[in-house]
């Protein structure tokens, strides 16, 4: 690999997914993984780090960002058991070119998941991504639509920018393109002119405009005044702006009617037609009436106030009425001055209920007299002022021919000002003039409406000039429309020619990724396969923002749809082909691809077809294969060169630590920590014990029972140490006893009573396990362990190949025959 290129060097995943406890995945000697693992065991979490350490966000695309309908959010980023253990969720990341070493930690908690500047740098070098899941693939080839190739292939090619000033300039010219062709504006002004015009004219005419000026707005005035075109200039609107100024200065229709509502609103008199009844309105008759009603609410309030002058007994005599009502017992002696009833001027109780109910009548009669004497008072005054206030309107719109009319308006308007009380001041004189002044209005009103109806040369001009606005806008609408018309034209020609010469180079750039994706089709799918082509759309097309995927199926089928023709495992081909093509040609700064269950659809052939393909077309990147499918893992191990790749298996899922790989191991100082924290380890020494169990079989090819269809390859302790025993006894190979165990120790461990007493539900009372104990098993156990060394060399690494009896030292500088030795011998060697 180049010393320019980016390379991971380590990839540490602690509480991220299914990896409670911490793995490390170590690629600075064998740069690149293939990952064995049936499903469900947690390998996708490694290609889930990837993508979480390379997103801009810190999640997964199938997770997303929040939880909803199927998607679990950025909780699920996090192993469940990482809260309660205390452990942060994290993914740790080395990177290495060159010399230079990058190192990075993303945490996958729920708060802000920054990331690392190391992932940002060779992040920005993916043009495209480096992950291929197989669930994926077939989304490019059958659901993204041409436009999304378009875009996902262009900027594959580094030509962003390109697609960018294409959709720029087709928005552009689709709107100018829009807005030429708009004719909402003018249709609105349309309908402002069909409402100008009563619904005479619906379209903009000059004729017709013209036309329905002389006959409806001019004629009505004067038929023998005309408009020869409409212009504020033209000699004859100018005419009829002077008429308006002069009909302003005159007693016109509109002023007349001013007048005669302002003079009615003093004094009307009207004939009801129905009954011939006199009806008499206005401010001045009604400023009588209130204080004709006041002068008499005041008689009747101050007799009634003579009639209750005892009034300021009246709490009193309402105490007392409950007491002499007629179902109550009455007492005997006068409440107040101690009187007997019967010596009182009423003469007893009867009298005295009779005097109550007379008085308690008479304050209620004076109540009611005294709020009408109010409302009469307010309603007087609010009349005076309303008179006061419109008086003086009338005479201001009076001419010299009314002088009468007037003087006796400021007379009246002097008398009603200084009135306060009393009578009224004259009003009939007043009231005759202006029912005089009434009289000549409607006479002059009825002349003019009869001679021009309710036209005006007021109205005139101002119908005329809301036309010539109108007709501004209209000129203004139809230039602008012109004017987009011609942008338009010229935008689609300078598209044109811009999207030609962007089709050129890309299409060009298309031709250099076509050859090599065909060739990685045909290794997969056979020399005989059907060409890809990458077409865009033809020169004359609109739109070329568009990629069509299409094969030469047959004579009579060219330029197919892959999806229509192609097998599935076809479909998945040529989507594989196309993004393992664009990873080797746009990502050469960070060549890293990483390959999540992709032979999901393939049969053996096909699989040994990519396997070949990965060991021969992408020796130059990091690459990292993860798969449930075993076959294709061997055919991995087979053809893949051994220095440069790493072959793991996950064999088991332990909830409490995470996948465990074929070669994990319970190391010693998982141990020691289990009792720093004062908690049992008994579960991790029985772990360790079986672990080492299956090593020393593996390796001395002992004889094991057949297992079970359900349970194929799984061994629990006390079958592999009497296998082991089994095999050393026949061979004649004597352990040495463990000190403080009586028994041959791999009885002890076929029964592991220390470990199952720490680890299993015990029913006997202070059942839990001793840590004391524990320590003591763990001590035995290292020093029979330790009896199993070479006798020459003192590795510990064995092989009993096929036809010996007894297992040899595994070193090739050595092969000695394996005998058991002193535990003392094999302590001092540790």
């Amino acid at each position: 690999m180049a010393d320019d290129t980016y390379n991971i060097q380590s990839l540490t995943l602690h509480g991220f997914r299914a990896f409670l406890e911490p793995k490390t995945f170590d690629f600075s000697q064998k740069r690149c993984l293939a990952l064995f693992a049936p499903n469900g065991k947690g390998k996708s979490s490694l290609i889930d780090s990837l993508e979480f350490m390379f997103s801009e966000d810190g999640t997964l695309e199938r997770l997303g960002k929040r939880t909803i309908n199927n998607q679990a959010g950025v909780a699920a980023l996090a192993h469940n058991l990482a809260v309660e253990k205390n452990i942060t969720p994290k993914v740790s990341i080395a990177f290495k070119r060159g010399k230079l070493v990058l190192n990075g930690m993303r945490e996958a908690g729920p708060g802000e998941r920054l990331q690392p500047d190391c992932a940002t740098t060779v992040g920005s070098h993916f043009t495209v991504s480096p992950i291929i899941r197989g669930h994926a693939l077939r989304q490019f080839v059958e659901n993204h639509k041409p436009e999304q190739r378009y875009t996902d292939v262009a900027n594959w090619l580094q030509l962003g920018p390109l697609v960018d000033i294409q959709k720029n300039l087709r928005a552009l010219r689709q709107q100018v393109k829009a807005m030429a062709i708009d004719t909402s504006a003018l249709q609105e002004l349309n309908n402002q002119l069909a409402k100008e015009t009563d619904n005479l004219v619906t379209s903009w005419e000059v004729d017709k405009v013209l036309e329905y000026v002389n006959k409806e707005v001019i004629a009505p005035l004067d038929d023998t005044l005309e408009l020869d075109e409409l212009d504020s200039l033209n000699a004859n609107y100018i005419e009829v702006a002077n008429r308006t100024e002069a009909e302003a200065t005159r007693l016109g229709l509109a002023n007349l009617r001013h007048i005669r509502a302002t003079a009615a609103s003093l004094f009307n008199e009207t004939e009801d037609e129905e009954t011939n009844e006199i009806k008499i309105s206005g401010l001045i008759p009604v400023f009588e009436a209130a204080v004709a009603d006041l002068k008499k609410t005041k008689l009747t309030e101050a007799s009634e106030r003579s009639k209750a002058k005892n009034a300021v007994f009246q709490d009193i005599w309402k105490v007392a009425e409950p007491l002499f009502a007629e179902d109550t017992e009455s007492p005997e002696i006068c409440p107040i001055c101690t009187t007997p009833l019967i010596d009182t001027a009423a003469g007893g109780e009867a009298g005295i209920r009779v005097h109550l109910h007379t008085h308690l009548l008479e304050l209620a009669d004076y109540a009611a007299a005294k709020k009408a004497y109010d409302d009469a008072t307010e309603a007087a005054r609010l009349a005076h002022n309303q008179l006061i206030a419109a008086l003086p309107g009338l005479p201001t719109l009076l001419g010299d021919d009314h002088e009468a009319l007037k003087l006796n308006l400021v007379d009246y308007l002097t008398d009603i000002a200084a009135w306060s009380d009393g009578d009224v001041p004259e009003s009939g004189a007043l009231t005759a003039l202006i029912e005089a002044l009434l009289v000549d209005l409607d006479e002059n009103i009825t002349a003019i409406v009869n001679k021009q109806g309710d036209h005006t040369y007021v109205k005139a001009k101002d119908k005329i000039d809301q036309l010539l606005k109108l007709q501004t806008k209209f000129s203004l609408a139809v230039r602008t429309k012109c004017e987009l018309e011609k942008l338009s034209d010229a935008l689609i020609k300078q598209a044109t020619f811009i999207s030609t010469k962007i089709r050129e180079k890309v299409q060009a750039l298309l031709d250099t990724l076509q050859a090599p994706m065909n060739n990685i089709y045909r290794q997969i799918q056979g020399e005989y396969a059907a060409p890809i082509r990458l077409e865009l759309p033809a020169e004359d097309d609109a739109n070329q923002q568009r990629l069509n995927l299409v094969i030469d199926f047959a004579a009579n089928r060219m330029a197919v749809q892959p999806s229509g023709y192609l097998s599935d495992s076809q479909i998945h081909s040529v989507a594989l082909a196309l993004r393992m093509t664009a990873i080797k040609q746009f990502n050469k700064a960070a060549p890293i691809m990483a390959l999540d269950d992709i032979v999901t659809s393939y049969d053996a052939d096909h699989r040994r077809a990519i396997a070949s393909l990965i060991a021969t077309e992408f020796s130059s990147c990091q690459t990292i294969v993860v798969s449930h499918d075993e076959r294709f893992f061997i055919y991995l191990k087979d053809q893949l060169e051994a220095k440069y790749w790493q072959f793991m298996r996950i064999v088991n899922f332990d909830p409490q630590i995470g996948p465990l790989f074929a070669d994990h191991k319970v190391t010693d100082d998982m141990i020691e920590a289990r009792w720093g924290a004062g908690v049992t380890a008994a579960n991790e020494i029985r772990q360790a014990e079986e672990e080492w169990l299956l090593r020393i079989c593996r390796e001395f090819a002992v004889s094991i029972r057949i297992r079970p269809l359900e349970r194929p390859y799984s061994y629990d302790r006390s079958e592999l140490a009497s296998a082991i025993a089994g095999f050393v006894n026949e061979k004649g190979l004597k352990p040495k006893l463990v000190a403080g165990v009586n028994n041959g120790f791999l009885m002890s461990l076929q029964k592991g009573e220390i470990e199952n007493f720490g680890s299993h539900f015990s029913d006997a009372p202070y059942g839990d396990g001793s840590i004391g104990d524990e320590k003591a098993r763990w001590a035995e156990f290292k020093e029979f362990q330790n009896q199993f060394v070479c006798p020459r060399c003192e590795r510990r690494k064995f092989k009993r190949p096929h036809g010996l009896a007894k297992p040899i030292c595994a070193y090739r500088n050595c092969e000695a025959q394996f005998e058991f030795v002193a535990a003392d011998a094999a302590e001092e060697e540790t």
